[in-house]
């Protein structure tokens, strides 16, 4: 079984935007992070995580911006000691 993928150069902009991903798992035991490809995006576009669901992530960005970046999905992990 699979506990991370990512999903590489999605462009985003400010209209929601959902992507399929292949972890077949409760979306209350995942986490998501874009990694954005462009250095200089400032805080007037944030990527956002709108949706994290069993096959699909919705995601967007601040209006006006074409944002790259790559979406990582994992399984959280818990540790027992």
């Amino acid at each position: 079984m699979a506990y991370y993928t990512i999903l590489t150069g999605v462009g985003l902009t400010n209209l929601a935007t959902t992507v399929t991903h292949n972890l077949s798992i409760t979306p209350a035991s995942l986490v998501v992070r874009p990694i954005i490809h462009q250095p200089l995006v400032t805080c007037t576009a944030p990527v956002q995580v709108n949706t994290i669901g069993t096959n699909i992530v919705t995601v967007a960005s601040g209006v006006g911006t074409l944002v790259t970046c790559d979406i990582e999905v994992q399984q959280i992990h818990s540790i027992c000691l």
